[in-house]
């Protein structure tokens, strides 16, 4: 460095000193800057250390001069450009620069911006975006409720899979019906049998159509009831009811219709039978199957109540054409009932009658008063 150098310097040096600064001034920098502990004061031998010293003393130290009366060249080419920034004092001037109206504002729910460049110009920024974690929680809603429901159509499928595989086994040949036997066949068609025996035969003991082998043998007129039941591993047992014939009539067409205690026509004969009672008179023309007129069901259901040592001595019944029921004996007497009700009462006074008097005496017996009346031979 060149004594011009130096002499510059010290002029410099020369030009700060304190009795240029008031007293004032002095006061207003030491209230300043006197109380942080964060100053920084340049020492002689050029290294920044703290310093609680005040303005005062750190302008008087600068004007010291030396012993020797030589200013130190303390090579900073910078120190006169040092700034001091305090985060606390920028955030008053920024709050002071600030329209206090547009302080209120930025208390409300948006978010108040301020440009820099432009103190004029405010931009309000509206930060009402949903909470990032309630769209996640409602996420994680849906996707376990799609996952419940894929949950329960999959344990569906595997209930309906496990249905069909049990299906399709118990449907199997394995279980298949090779064996079937029929009781109380009688007087029951033998091409129903055939064709209920098909139905049987060759189907699982477990899914078999018993339903329509019944329906098969209930349209038989001779069947009153029927039971099918399946025995594992391959035999069926159908069990049949006939009907009881108890009385036949004669109908227009010359046919014989036999008749059970259910007035039911059990079947339609070309020739006469001899082994039933004989309703005289005509009737009606109906096929088997069909439901006969009150009157023949009550004459089967009289011939049923018979005691044994009535039946014997009954020859015939015969139906008037007014619907009134009528019975003669072998000896040629003849019962009046009358309609066909309360019969079970009539058909006492008869047998107390005849177990007084002999039959053979009696030319007609009338109890269709409910009261007996004879008529003497």
């Amino acid at each position: 460095m060149t004594d011009s150098d130096n002499t510059s310097s010290k002029d410099r040096l020369e030009e700060i000193s304190v009795t240029e600064v008031s007293d004032q001034v002095l006061q207003e920098l030491s209230g300043l800057f006197g109380s942080r502990e964060s100053e920084m004061v340049v020492e002689p031998d050029g290294i920044i250390e703290p310093s609680g010293a005040s303005v005062t003393d750190i302008v008087g130290s600068a004007n010291a001069v030396p012993e020797n009366d030589t200013p130190r060249n303390f090579d900073l080419p910078d120190a006169e450009n040092i700034v001091i920034i305090d985060p606390s004092v920028e955030e008053i001037l920024r709050l002071e620069l600030i329209d206090p109206l547009l302080n209120g504002m930025a208390e409300d729910t948006g978010t108040l911006v301020v440009i820099d460049d432009d103190l004029d110009r405010v931009v309000i920024v509206d930060d009402d975006r949903p909470d990032p974690t309630f769209e996640e929680r409602q996420r994680r809603s849906r996707r376990r409720e799609r996952l419940q429901k894929v949950k329960w159509l999959k344990l569906a499928g595997a209930i309906a899979a496990s249905v069909v595989v049990v299906i399709a086994v118990l449907a199997s040949p394995i279980f298949a019906i090779r064996s079937v036997t029929v009781e109380g066949n009688v007087y029951t068609s033998k091409e129903v049998l055939v064709s209920v025996t098909k139905t049987l035969k060759g189907a699982s003991v477990f899914t078999v159509d018993t339903h329509r082998a019944r329906e098969l043998l209930l349209a038989d007129s001779w069947v009153s009831d029927v039971r099918i039941t399946t025995r594992f591993p391959g035999k069926a047992l159908v069990e049949i009811a006939e009907r009881v014939p108890i009385v036949w009539y004669v109908g227009d067409d010359q046919k014989a219709r036999i008749v059970d205690a259910r007035g039911h026509v059990i079947a339609v004969l070309a020739g006469w039978p001899t082994k039933y009672l004989r309703v005289a008179g005509v009737g009606p023309s109906l096929e088997a199957g069909a439901v006969a007129d009150d009157v023949y069901r009550a004459a089967a259901q009289l011939v049923l109540a018979l005691p044994d040592e009535l039946r014997p001595l009954v020859k015939s019944l015969e139906v008037s054409g007014g619907g009134e029921l009528a019975m003669t004996l072998a000896g040629g007497t003849l019962v009046r009932f009358g309609p066909p009700n309360d019969l079970q009462s009539k058909l006492v006074a008869v047998v107390v009658l005849l177990r007084r008097q002999n039959p053979s005496t009696l030319a007609v017996i009338d109890v269709s008063t409910g009261e007996p009346t004879v008529q003497v031979r």
